[in-house]
């Protein structure tokens, strides 16, 4: 199944590089708002960064683990060549769908977000809102970009409107907030589950002094504004802490070697394997796979000459033995022939 990150660099690099905390924010994809005869050009840039508690699988040495699919009916290996996508159906039937047929019903590349409508804020359920971007203004002037953000700003309205990146079309509300514009992605209504569709209770009565006496313990922590503060990620700040101070101590810290397979797009079906292990097997049964465990530590090139010079050395004085001996049974039979001639 052949990748899509081409498609995907035409409109910006990928998202591991472009959304990590290091890195430096680059716009994710470039293009035009349009409405009417309105066409302001921006670019995309993710206003979240993904939080500091990811870590790698690695085996007790530090080295890199590998994938590899296996068929789970047969058990067998799979190949890149072997693996299609499959779409399943709510009866649980597969339907395989060809790189051909994936690309007939794709949307159509486009460098436009399509604004629709102009709606109020309050009218967009919360539940909606999937993942904040900022739109920066791009071109020459970003007088137009400026006039959208204050014009939006006064009027209380939010855009709707809809954008394709990286081969998927995305519903996006344009919010203009202290005179920037914010582009939410929009989740589908069919992605979004009601309360009566999880068995949620009804709304019931309730009695008016239970209400006044669990507003005062309200009020208790009611403040006027939000501290920004209290929203920290302590797990990932304890998480570093510990980090820091195994590394200042030299506590299990380990230099990986070795290569990682990129992530494919599903887990399912993966199976670790020992890269190493997998080696010694296409090899003889007599053949030696060293591994940076079993090199020992590293030497000077002085000390590797010495080694290679002794070991000529020894080999020179093993193959010198056999060549003298050979010459002294040589003499000692030209003697004895010689004393029987004079006998005769």
């Amino acid at each position: 199944m052949p990748s899509r990150k081409q498609n995907r660099a035409k409109n910006g690099g990928s998202e591991a590089e472009l959304e990590s905390a290091a890195a430096p924010v680059r716009s994710l994809w470039s293009g035009t708002i349009t409405f009417g005869l309105v066409s302001i050009p921006v670019d995309l840039l993710t206003a979240v960064r993904p939080r500091q508690t990811a870590m790698k699988l690695v085996d007790t040495s530090g080295h890199a683990l590998g994938r590899q699919y296996h068929c789970s009916k047969e058990g067998k290996k799979l190949n890149n060549d072997d693996l299609v996508r499959g779409y399943e159906t709510d009866d649980g039937k597969m339907v395989v769908i060809t790189d051909e047929e994936f690309e007939s019903v794709a949307p159509e590349m486009s460098a436009d977000i399509e604004l629709r409508s102009f709606v109020p804020l309050e009218q967009i359920p919360p539940l909606y809102f999937q993942k904040p971007y900022f739109l920066a203004p791009a071109g020459k002037s970003a007088k137009a970009y400026h006039l959208l953000a204050a014009t939006m700003e006064r009027t209380g309205r939010v855009a709707i409107g809809s954008f394709v990146m990286r081969g998927h079309e995305y519903l996006v509300a344009i919010v203009s907030d202290n005179g920037v514009l914010r582009a939410d992605t929009l989740r589908y209504a069919d992605e979004v589950r009601t309360p009566e569709s999880i068995g949620l209770p009804k709304k019931a009565k309730v009695a008016a002094s239970k209400v006044s006496q669990l507003t005062k313990a309200i009020d208790e922590l009611t403040h006027k504004e939000l501290d920004i503060s209290e929203l920290e990620d302590r797990e990932a700040e304890a998480l570093k802490e510990l980090v820091e101070a195994k590394q200042k101590e030299r506590d299990d810290v380990i230099h990986p070697r070795g290569l990682e397979e990129e992530e494919p797009e599903s887990s399912g079906g993966a199976q670790i394997i020992d890269l190493m292990e997998v080696l010694r097997k296409s090899l003889s049964k007599n053949a030696v796979v060293r591994t940076a465990q079993d090199s020992g530590p590293p030497i000077s090139l002085a000390e590797r000459r010495a080694q290679k010079a002794a070991a000529q050395t020894s080999t020179g004085k093993k193959k010198a033995t056999p060549k003298r001996k050979s010459k002294a049974k040589a003499k000692a039979k030209s003697k004895t022939s010689r004393k029987r001639a004079r006998g005769a």
